[in-house]
């Protein structure tokens, strides 16, 4: 395979990767508790985020830390499903 044909491969796989990633700013995923809800598109970019009940700042960062790293796990598992199949065999990269 020439060098030509490695970059055609290398602009053919930006265009899919563009495409995904304009799919992933449309797919959202939510995790909740009984305190707060947190809405992450597939981009990993926080959408919503919803306080559902008042508690003092110290709980509400506990909560918020907690419901954010969760909807981020959900997202990173959207994006690698939507990658997945994506990358070509290129040699060399």
């Amino acid at each position: 395979m020439g060098f030509l044909d490695q970059l055609k491969q290398l602009q053919e796989l930006k265009s899919k990767m563009d495409d995904v990633k304009g799919r992933l700013d449309t797919i959202t995923v939510s995790e909740e508790n009984q305190y707060i809800k947190a809405t992450v598109n597939g981009n990993r970019k926080i959408t919503a985020i919803e306080i559902k009940q008042q508690m003092d700042p110290k709980e509400l960062e506990r909560q918020l830390l907690s419901v954010l790293n969760d909807a981020l796990v959900k997202s990173d598992s959207v994006m690698q499903s939507e990658m997945k199949g994506i990358m070509p065999n290129i040699p060399g990269l």
